[in-house]
Order: C-alpha cells, then structure tokens, then sequence
C-alpha cells in the first residue's frame, strides 16, 4: 500500500462533529481562541513549543493533550483557564471520542488497511463482538453491551454493495488461537473471515508465528484509512490506549510498519488453508 497521502488536518470531519463530548467542546473551544488570537496552527505551535500536526489533532479531537501543554495553550491564548477547567472532564474518556471519530472516517474510507491480534470489528460475528464487548465493558464499564454489539454490526454494512471499500486485513496468527467466547464462537468467526475472504474487495492474511511483528511490538491494533477525498488517517490501539493520527509524518510511519507485517504474512489462498486447519482444531 506505498503511495498514499497522509494529512495534515480534517477539517471537513472536524465541522461535521458536534460537541456530544467534552473531549470535543475542548477541541472546538481551542479553535476558537486560537483564532481570536488570529494565530494559524503553526503560530501557535511555535508559541507552546509543540508540532502544527499536534495542534491540528487537538483541534479536530482526535487527541487529548497532556495537563502541561493544556497549561501552556491556555497560557499563551490568554484563555484565563478556559482550557485548563474543560481539559479534567475532557480526560474522564477520550476513548469514546476517538472511536466515534474512527467509525465517522471508516464510513468515508474507500480503502482499509488493518492488522491486530483479533478479529476487527468490521469482520466480526455476534457472539464474538458480544465477548470482545463484555470484557471491554468490565475493564472500563459504562457501556450497553448489547446496543453496542448491534452498532459494531451494522458498521459491517459497508462491506456490502458495488461501492464496498477495499479491505486489507492482516491477522496475528493469535487471533486464530486465542479462544473468544467458546470453541464454537470460533468455528462461525473462523468460517465468517473465509467467506469475507472471497470477496473481490477483500482480502485476509494471516501472520504466522514464525514471522516477527515489525518494530519488535508485541501487541497492536493498527486501521489506515484512505478516504475518498485522497486523504488518510491512522487509528491504533496498544492495550489500554488509542491514538488517531492525521500527519503525514505519523501516518507515514504507520504505512511503513504496514507495509513490513503485509510482507511478511502468508499471501490470502495459504492465510485461508491456516484459517481451515484452525476451524477443524475446535472441532
């Protein structure tokens, strides 16, 4: 996937999110001194000292700042603690704010390019999403696990009709080991990623054990997001935290770490012979 643009901001997707958190009415409150300072993005990073990018995912929410550089935006805005009295509420869960902020992109992506230890969202059947969702729900709580495990559904409809985006996925060979649910759960996940396998817009691979993770990680969750305006976004999880990147440095960064795990995963028609012995394992 070499080629693709990165971003530097979205500021189509920042206007089109209303403030429904605080991680959000932080960020349009930011835009908003910033530009009654008629500074540009650049200025102010420079008056911090931090990267226009930062700025940029700060003001579009999709990046909550530390407590020092909070400090230091409200300092140099003269905001007189506007920010620094938003930006407690704001840090409670930045999480939620994040994953809407994917699921608004993934619904503009044209091309996806994913690889975890799991099963994505986007390919995954009920009992397996309902699982995945519970166990989240009891490290974090505060969500309906079952309307959640029917919105994580119906964002598979994407994949549906003669506009589907092209989806890349690269899966940990741990995904296919890992018990979720029961052996039975895995049988249907399992036989659900061969049917979206052979579909013309999608593509499953599978890295075995015996290949490295690129960079010597361990565990990640990585989506790269090529929308249909020509731009693109990175989303990552590493255990408990999330990141969204819109700069062309990061999202470079992430192409690249991409770019290595696809080459060494199993090209699709072994990947779906390693999917068949897994199913006949929890037999």
């Amino acid at each position: 996937m070499n080629g693709q643009n990165g971003l530097e901001c979205i500021d189509g997707l920042e206007q089109a999110i209303q403030p429904r958190s605080a991680q959000e009415l932080f960020a349009r409150r930011l835009r908003r001194l910033r530009e009654r300072r008629g500074l540009t993005q650049q200025a102010l990073g420079g008056l911090v000292p931090i990267s226009q990018a930062r700025i940029c995912r700060f003001e579009s929410g999709k990046e909550l700042p530390s407590e020092e550089v909070v400090q230091r935006l409200d300092e140099v805005l003269d905001a007189d603690g506007e920010l620094t009295d938003i930006w407690p509420m704001a840090a409670r869960r930045p999480y939620a704010a994040l994953v809407r902020s994917y699921r608004e992109a993934e619904e503009k992506a044209e091309r996806i390019y994913h690889f975890a230890n799991m099963i994505p969202g986007i390919a995954q059947v009920e009992g397996y999403a309902r699982v995945i969702i519970t166990e989240w729900n009891s490290l974090v709580g505060g969500l309906d696990v079952e309307e959640s495990v029917q919105h994580r559904l119906e964002r598979q409809s994407i994949l549906d009709g003669p506009n589907a985006p092209w989806l890349w996925s690269v899966l940990d060979e741990v995904a296919l080991r890992r018990v979720v649910g029961s052996p039975a759960i895995m049988r249907q996940q399992l036989q659900h990623l061969l049917d979206l396998g052979t579909r013309p817009r999608v593509a499953i691979q599978i890295l075995p054990f015996r290949q490295a993770i690129p960079g010597g990680f361990t565990s990640t969750v990585l989506s790269l997001l090529s929308l249909s305006d020509g731009h693109q976004v990175a989303y990552q999880e590493s255990g408990l935290n999330s990141s969204f990147a819109t700069s062309l440095e990061e999202v470079g960064v992430y192409t690249t770490f991409y770019d290595h795990v696809q080459a060494r995963a199993l090209p699709p028609d072994e990947s779906a012979e390693y999917i068949r012995t897994a199913i006949k394992e929890y037999q």
